[in-house]
């Protein structure tokens, strides 16, 4: 099987969705980098990526390359793809030595696909964690800013009692 162009692929969608990159990074949760990043063709879009560009992008030759761009991909990180030694005669392979059941390609595969997205996960945490403490700074300086208010609206009323008190 020919490998397909992805970034022809994903700009041809992008196009026949009539969104700019940034409204479709938008549609797929991604960064507008991203979707530039794969219409020039520097990385592809997982396969969830894939499954949600499929699911708005319209029946058409489009969504037929974009189904074999998926198929690809998912031989890409399957474990037994079709045709792979041990996966079909396995009944008839008395004597002979079976491949085992996951070829060490794929399982290398999902190992770096695992490890990515462990980093992103720490990542986003890392950046939820930052958010927080910028939150938890903001919230005390709000706090101190109503106190040092209250306490300036009780001086400026004492000092609006004293000369009515003065002049009596």
């Amino acid at each position: 099987m020919p490998t397909l162009n992805t970034a022809k692929i994903i700009r041809r969608v992008r196009q026949r969705l009539e969104v700019s990159q940034e409204g479709l990074s938008r549609l797929l949760n991604a960064t507008k980098g991203a979707v530039q990043h794969w219409e020039r063709g520097r990385n592809n879009p997982d396969l969830a990526r894939l499954f949600a560009l499929r699911q708005i992008c319209p029946p058409g030759p489009e969504r037929k390359d974009l189904d074999a761009l998926i198929r690809q991909a998912q031989a890409e990180v399957s474990p037994l793809s079709p045709g792979a030694p041990g996966t079909a005669g396995r009944g008839g392979a008395r004597g002979r030595r079976v491949a085992p059941p996951f070829p060490e390609q794929g399982v290398v595969l999902l190992r770096k696909e695992n490890a990515r997205l462990q980093r992103q996960v720490e990542k986003l945490q890392a950046n939820l964690q930052r958010s927080n403490e910028q939150l938890r700074i903001l919230e005390d300086l709000a706090t101190d800013l109503h106190r040092q208010m209250a306490e300036l609206r009780a001086g400026a009323a004492v000092k609006v009692e004293r000369p009515k008190d003065s002049g009596a």
